[in-house]
């Protein structure tokens, strides 16, 4: 499940001093790793709460955040959004991804956290 891990990860850095992306958590005390289970299935579960739609037939909530992501680019970047244009080129060609597993794929966990703590939180 995408986020599982990385809510995991910044729910024991809490815990630790270390990078958690390779720290063994089996040095944690049981009781902290049942808070940190815990703590990471509350954020996680309010994260899937505010994208349900996202995951549902024909995906409509990727679909508004690939036309608010188009809107975005034509309004800031208009040469850039003519290019596109120009080259036959669809959000959705190549958005559907970014929206899909929420940038994941595409950057660093540290980025990927601090995104999401900025921008779904």
């Amino acid at each position: 499940m995408y986020g599982l891990l990385e809510t995991q990860l910044v729910d024991m850095s809490a815990y630790i001093d270390e990078n958690p992306e390779i720290y063994d958590s089996s040095n944690l005390p049981k009781e902290v790793l049942n808070v940190i289970e815990a703590d990471s299935f509350w954020c996680l579960s309010k994260l899937l709460d505010g994208i349900q739609d996202n995951y549902t037939f024909a995906q409509p909530g990727i679909q508004r955040q690939i036309n608010k992501l188009k809107d975005l680019i034509n309004r800031i970047d208009e040469p850039l959004a003519t290019h596109l244009q120009e080259e036959g080129l669809e959000f959705i060609q190549f958005a559907f991804r970014w929206m899909n597993c929420l940038l994941m794929r595409e950057m660093s966990l540290k980025n990927t956290i601090r995104m999401w703590d900025t921008y779904l939180i």
